[in-house]
């Protein structure tokens, strides 16, 4: 079975960006529990404890990350140029550890 690549975002742009560096996948702006399967690749930003079930799933995961956006562009639409302005590359999480702490 072929991986399914899914680009969990809600902005064009980076749907766009994500496409020109050669993801073309599934767009999906939120991911459900239940579209997590072993075998794929996510890409976007998610909670860390999502992330953990895909991993744990089989499947991969790269964050979406733009360590040069400024403040005030947060959740705003941007084009893939205003992206890679931004600094925006992919990082592969390869695993998660979680452990309770105790009150």
């Amino acid at each position: 079975m072929r991986e399914m690549i899914y680009l969990v975002t809600r902005h064009n742009g980076a749907i766009e960006w994500l496409r020109t560096k050669g993801y073309d996948g599934v767009a999906e702006p939120h991911l459900e529990r239940d579209q997590i399967a072993g075998g794929n690749l996510y890409i976007g930003v998610l909670p860390i404890p999502m992330v953990k079930e895909i991993l744990d799933a089989g499947s991969r995961f790269f964050l979406l990350v733009l360590p040069d956006l400024a403040f005030g562009q947060r959740g705003q639409e941007m084009t893939p140029e205003q992206m890679d302005r931004a600094g925006a590359h992919l990082l592969e999480v390869k695993r998660i550890e979680m452990v309770p702490v105790d009150s």
